[in-house]
């Protein structure tokens, strides 16, 4: 798992649109098209290189008015999945 001050980067090689509050991710080198629940839209369209996780928690806590501990273990789990498929990297690794 990542730690919660990391600051995570998108792979700047995917590209993706937010659709009817849903995002569409697309892995060029596969052509594997992904496509993103409401909640892992929003975390996808608030990974910016300049936020830590800690700061994307506290978001998606207050914008879907979820508990801190379940915000947080969603939030890590999907930031996991996308660094699994090579979507995501953490800043400075």
């Amino acid at each position: 798992m990542f730690p919660l001050d990391a600051i995570i980067l998108k792979n700047e090689r995917v590209p993706w649109r937010i659709i009817e509050g849903e995002a569409i991710l697309v892995k060029v080198d596969s052509g594997e098209v992904i496509h993103l629940n409401e909640v892992a839209a929003e975390i996808w369209r608030i990974i910016d290189g300049k936020r830590k996780i800690s700061e994307i928690v506290d978001h998606i806590q207050k914008d879907f008015d979820v508990e801190r501990e379940q915000a947080e273990k969603d939030t890590l789990e999907f930031i996991k999945s996308l660094s699994d498929i090579n979507l995501v990297t953490e800043k400075g690794k």
